[in-house]
């Protein structure tokens, strides 16, 4: 029979009556608290009895002392006589249990409880909630410019559509247990001036169910990647856990050692540097072997080659990129000529499919595209001089709607931008080679409805 077990437990620092009454429970399923680590709280088997919990704040103390300062020593003794034992303690936070029915209380002043509370929430729980909101509001408004400046790259990355569940998420949880935090502490104040202590209230449950939402959408966002690239940002989570891990065993290790509160934070934080920058470059070099190693694309990889237009016998040099998400799927493709045989120049073409599988998303991104060429053509020329996409017969394409990439000054050319059903295709033929009609069917058959 298994004598420990270790659990996450997701009540918020400052809930004292949620963590007594359910250390208490625990109690009374045969499990007694025997440390509090950073990440896990451990237990230990008892016969399932009845015991009184309670927990208290020590703003003196850190998470870097290598033991009990002669305050808390006092302390402790003064509780041993009351006949409340040390559960386990983590910085402020200070978990005592008793087996009396009814025994005397810790704590008998309500203001001096909120007090300490709020002293010790200031150097731990307030400042951490605080960075974690504002770094969920700054990367959510970062996803947000990058929706507004390149939709259709942005809705078509897993990763980045991640952005979309994951920061909201901790905007949502860091910003529920700070307002919960403050309402119980204005009324907590009041509570205290006639003498009582006012519960604490936190949402583990809600915690629980916004972890849950994340790791789900993390291990989607990483099934829709392709190749070594998905193994690497597997790699990547997996490391950033152990990351986390070796930064508290350093300190653990350190407090272990009986290193000094002041030498443990300095040396927790310089390895905490260290071990960063060693995972980022360790990070950064996967992608970059994953990218380099990838093989190249074949032709017959390509949903549309140089050879489907035009015959001939040519060496081209190809490229295939190609990226998905449940709302969008981007493939960007091309195939230019190496070299001349005899005196003929074999075709080049390139082109992007964009296959909108919400179709609310399609007038989205048919404009995104448009404003992206347009854009990036006509930024440095004078108005009046500029391309624009034209309308064109659609029918020769097999396509619903079809517009043509013309100069105001020398004309139309030969890029198309094609509407199909639930498909935008942009694709870009030689200047001096005009597509026929033939070749219009082709591109039909194989972007218009074909697989990617």
């Amino acid at each position: 029979m298994k004598e420990t077990k270790r659990r996450m437990e997701l009540f918020s620092f400052y809930d004292r009556t949620g963590l007594e009454r359910h250390l208490a429970r625990m109690a009374q399923r045969g499990w007694l608290l025997c440390e509090i680590g950073q990440l896990f709280w451990h237990y230990r088997r008892i016969e399932p009895k009845t015991l009184r919990f309670c927990v208290c704040y020590f703003p003196k103390a850190t998470v870097y002392d290598p033991g009990p300062s002669e305050g808390q020593e006092e302390f402790y003794s003064m509780c041993a006589h009351a006949g409340w034992v040390l559960a386990g303690a983590s910085g402020q936070l200070q978990v005592f249990c008793n087996e009396q029915e009814n025994p005397v209380p810790i704590d008998t002043d309500p203001a001096l409880e909120v007090e300490a509370i709020h002293q010790s929430a200031k150097k731990t729980f307030l400042l951490s909630n605080f960075l974690l909101l504002g770094v969920g509001v700054l990367n959510f408004c970062q996803f947000l410019w990058r929706l507004a400046d390149d939709p259709v790259a942005t809705l078509s990355s897993s990763l980045s559509l991640f952005s979309l569940v994951c920061w909201p998420v901790l905007i949502l949880v860091e910003g529920v247990d700070l307002i919960t935090y403050f309402r119980w502490r204005h009324g907590a104040l009041r509570a205290a001036a006639r003498g009582e202590f006012l519960a604490t209230k936190s949402h583990p449950a809600l915690q629980m169910l916004a972890l849950t939402v994340v790791l789900a959408g993390l291990v989607w966002s990483l099934s829709y990647l392709r190749g070594g690239l998905g193994g690497v940002m597997a790699a990547a989570v997996l490391g950033s856990v152990g990351l986390i891990a070796a930064i508290l065993g350093v300190r653990r290790l350190l407090k272990g050692a009986g290193v000094s509160a002041k030498a443990s934070r300095r040396a927790t934080l310089a390895a905490c540097v260290a071990l960063s920058l060693l995972f980022t470059a360790l990070v950064s070099w996967g992608v970059v072997r994953a990218l380099i190693s990838s093989p190249q694309p074949g032709a017959e990889e390509l949903p549309l080659t140089a050879g489907d237009l035009a015959d001939g016998d040519f060496d081209y040099r190809q490229g295939l990129n190609f990226s998905q998400s449940p709302l969008l799927a981007r493939l960007e493709a091309h195939q230019y000529p190496l070299r001349r045989q005899g005196m003929a120049k074999g075709p080049s073409v390139r082109y992007t499919v964009i296959v909108v599988k919400a179709p609310f998303l399609y007038g989205l991104c048919r404009d995104a595209v448009v404003r992206d060429r347009t854009d990036s053509w006509n930024r440095n020329l004078p108005e009046g001089e500029g391309y624009l996409y034209q309308s064109a017969d659609p029918a020769p394409w097999g396509a619903a709607e079809a517009y043509q990439w013309t100069s105001r000054t020398s004309g139309a050319g030969n890029t198309y931008l094609l509407c199909y059903p639930g498909r935008i295709v942009e694709i870009e033929f030689d200047a001096e080679r005009p597509p026929t009609s033939a070749q219009m069917a082709v591109v039909a058959e194989k972007l218009g409805r074909g697989p990617l």
